[in-house]
């Protein structure tokens, strides 16, 4: 069977087409910047979604319009993706995160960007966890540091 030489000329174009695309949405990937970048140290260990995090210092970085959070640990040199369930206003203050400690646990609920406008809100509260804290004052904060642009 030949092909004829319009046909070979019409898939030859397509395939560049296809490969430049492929090749131009890799870029944009690569070369986009995250919205949030920052440092903070945990004193103790947490629990951060699926992730157990030993105390030490980490870098957080994301992009404000998709997931994950990404955490990178300066002592172990491991990184954590966490996933961002819920987004809501931004909290008066500086950029942190907001700690509970229940029990010999201590979990990252959310944390503040004002940066973004945002709250990433992580493992919200139950209505009896937020009356049992809120009379045992076991809520902690740790602070973000990001640079100044």
């Amino acid at each position: 069977m030949k092909i004829s030489n319009r046909t070979q000329h019409s898939t030859t174009v397509k395939s560049i087409l296809g490969v430049l695309i492929a090749v131009c949405a890799f870029t944009a990937a690569a070369n986009a910047q995250p919205s949030f970048e920052g440092k903070f140290t945990l004193p103790y260990e947490v629990h951060w979604n699926h992730a157990v995090l030993p105390a030490g210092e980490y870098s957080i970085q994301f992009d404000s319009t998709q997931e994950p959070v990404v955490l990178h640990s300066a002592s172990t040199n491991e990184s954590y993706f966490v996933s961002v369930p819920i987004m809501a206003d931004t909290e008066k203050g500086s950029p942190r995160l907001n700690i509970t400690n229940l029990g010999n646990e201590s979990r990252v609920r959310s944390m503040n960007v004002p940066q973004i406008g945002k709250t990433l809100i992580f493992d919200p509260l139950t209505a009896t966890e937020k009356e049992m804290l809120a009379k045992a004052g076991q809520n902690s904060t740790v602070p973000i540091i990001t640079a100044r642009k």
